[in-house]
């Protein structure tokens, strides 16, 4: 009995073994979520070595304050190290990080079931010089007057196919103000404009976007998916007098498969996204 029972345990072991080996190697070729330090908990980086490193430096580079919904451009620069070439792994505690179609090299995916969207790398990127930059977008809550946080590892590697002499560390966590003083408000168009959520919502296949314009313009309004790619023109730079509008937006009409997306409303240098929910 305890002979069969040492069999099981050791070909358990061994299984584990070589699930652990194959997950490392998957994650140097294509990333892997779920490791991002959220809390402070979290082992983190395991894919190459358990220790982070601080002789690598990895920071966040955006704005500090957003407007609630607002979408903004962020870069994570990874430098020192090996700097070869390297990867990492991005989430935020309240608001969405997206694709961005400046950097192919970032692919989206749930860290866990139900516990939202991290970004990793899709491949080892190369180093330009003595910096790696990572490009993506963040979309603010909804919420405003609040704080949100951005949480980040890289990694700085060899790139030759094994985990030996590779680096990590932690990015800083960058604390994130979202207020309607924020940078967005500063545009004098801002308070001539208003979206509204998107009603149904949850919705299918049809739901309708209204929103109000005080101020005459020429106006967009497109609907984008996770990854940040448009998916759908509802207003294309069309000139609009002041009032109350409503467009329908029929998911069917674009084969849009379940899931989360983000429609933007446009005019000169004033935007605002806001989110809704394709249910089928």
């Amino acid at each position: 009995m305890k002979m069969k029972l040492l069999k099981v345990l050791s070909a358990l072991g061994f299984f584990v073994f070589l699930v652990v080996i194959y997950q490392n190697i998957m994650a140097f070729r294509d990333g892997v979520v779920g490791f991002t330090r959220k809390n402070g908990n979290e082992v983190g980086c395991v894919c190459h070595e358990f220790k982070p490193n601080d002789s690598v430096s990895v920071r966040f580079v955006g704005p500090t304050q957003v407007h609630p919904n607002d979408t903004a451009i962020f870069k994570l620069q990874i430098a020192n190290g090996p700097a070869i070439a390297g990867g990492c792994d991005i989430a935020a505690s309240r608001g969405d990080v997206i694709l961005s179609s400046l950097d192919t090299s970032l692919r989206r995916a749930e860290s866990f079931p139900g516990s939202g969207f991290e970004l990793t790398h899709r491949y080892p990127k190369l180093f330009i010089g003595d910096t790696l930059t990572f490009t993506f977008k963040y979309v603010a809550p909804s919420t405003p007057n609040i704080t949100d946080t951005l949480f980040a590892n890289g990694n700085s590697v060899n790139d030759d196919s094994t985990s030996e002499n590779d680096k990590w560390d932690y990015a800083p966590n960058f604390v994130i103000s979202v207020t309607p003083s924020a940078i967005a408000n500063n545009n004098s168009l801002a308070g001539s404009f208003q979206l509204s959520q998107n009603y149904p919502n949850p919705f299918n296949p049809e739901t309708k976007i209204s929103f109000v314009i005080n101020k005459s313009s020429n106006i967009s309004l497109e609907i984008f998916d996770s990854r940040g790619s448009v998916v759908a023109h509802l207003i294309d730079n069309k000139f609009y007098t002041p009032g109350n509008y409503s467009v329908a937006f029929n998911a069917g009409q674009y084969n849009l498969s379940s899931g989360v997306y983000f429609y933007r409303l446009s005019a000169g240098n004033f935007s605002e996204v806001k989110r809704m929910m394709l249910v089928k």
